[in-house]
């Protein structure tokens, strides 16, 4: 019975969307809550109860098509289209070793690198290990502690805009893409655990500023949300076009953090996105040392450029 509790909790909370601290903190982990419905279903079926059974079986069904999304077949898309190598890395304060990012970029073949919690060192450290020599477009806007933001491309970007209204940091920048303009958006929102009321401000301003971000132009954006599927808001950016590169894909759970434990990481908090292209996918993690995040790559299907 208890374990039915925890799981029907986990499916009210993937749906809440209050504003309350504890509920978004809580709101994290409803996806491990909802792994308690099968442990649900064999105590249901351990006492021979019927009634218990059809509880527990719709539990388990409830979470079904509330995470089938994550392992939904990717979409079929044009073969004329160009794949664009998205890696998202949070740097912990500056203090990811850069020869090792350097190292996931080429590995990677990563042609936009965008990263969060850019301080000035660790902006002058990726430049000395000779990240330039293979993304030789930048667009940085660093700060200490976590506040720092940058991009990292392959094609000319334009000089950066740190978006007003964040206290971590949202950084957009244009790229001159291979098939033309592209709006590239580094964002960083607070957590819940550190600013509960900011978390939900800041979450409803990322939203409606990515709304806002003009088309028909594509949109990349990738960072360190401080939210996983199981968040309603992050779920929402659905309906603005967005779509992540996990479900997108089809490619199943994907936790980044904590990833400096001895245990796996618990959580997926590190996206990328897109909108206005033609798919978004093939999610991968690399892992970097010195920082607490693994990175996610993914890549972005632009359309082609067009002629005529």
């Amino acid at each position: 019975m208890l374990a039915g509790l925890v799981a029907a909790a986990g499916i009210a909370l993937h749906h809440s969307t209050s504003g309350i601290p504890a509920v978004l903190v809580l709101a994290t982990f409803a996806l491990w809550a909802w792994a308690f419905s099968l442990v649900a279903v064999l105590a249901a079926l351990r006492a021979r109860s019927v009634v218990l059974t059809v509880i527990a079986v719709t539990l388990v069904g409830a979470g079904v098509v509330q995470y089938g999304p994550l392992v939904s077949p990717a979409r079929g898309h044009d073969d004329d289209g160009i794949d664009l190598r998205v890696l998202m890395q949070n740097l912990q304060f500056g203090s990811a070793d850069p020869d090792d990012v350097v190292r996931a970029v080429r590995e990677g073949s990563v042609d936009l690198l965008l990263a969060v919690e850019v301080t000035p060192e660790a902006l002058e450290g990726l430049r000395a290990a000779g990240l330039g020599e293979m993304l030789a477009y930048e667009a940085s806007d660093a700060a200490p502690r976590a506040a720092g933001v940058a991009a990292w491309s392959r094609y000319p970007l334009s000089s950066p805009e740190r978006v007003p209204g964040f206290s971590l940091g949202v950084l957009r920048t244009g790229m001159a893409g291979p098939g033309g303009p592209v709006t590239v958006v580094a964002a960083h929102p607070v957590a819940p655990m550190v600013d509960g009321p900011a978390a939900v401000e800041e979450a409803d301003r990322l939203r409606w500023f990515l709304g806002a971000v003009p088309g028909p132009a594509p949109v990349v954006v990738g960072g360190d949300f401080n939210a996983t599927w199981d968040h309603a808001r992050f779920r929402g950016l659905r309906g603005l076009g967005y779509t992540d590169s996990v479900s997108g894909g089809g490619d199943g759970w994907v936790p980044t953090w904590p990833a400096d434990r001895r245990v796996p990481p618990l959580i997926g908090i590190d996206h990328v996105l897109a909108r206005g292209a033609q798919a978004v996918g093939e999610t991968d993690t690399v892992r970097v040392r010195a920082t607490d995040h693994l990175g996610v790559l993914a890549t972005v299907r632009l359309p082609a450029e067009r002629v005529g």
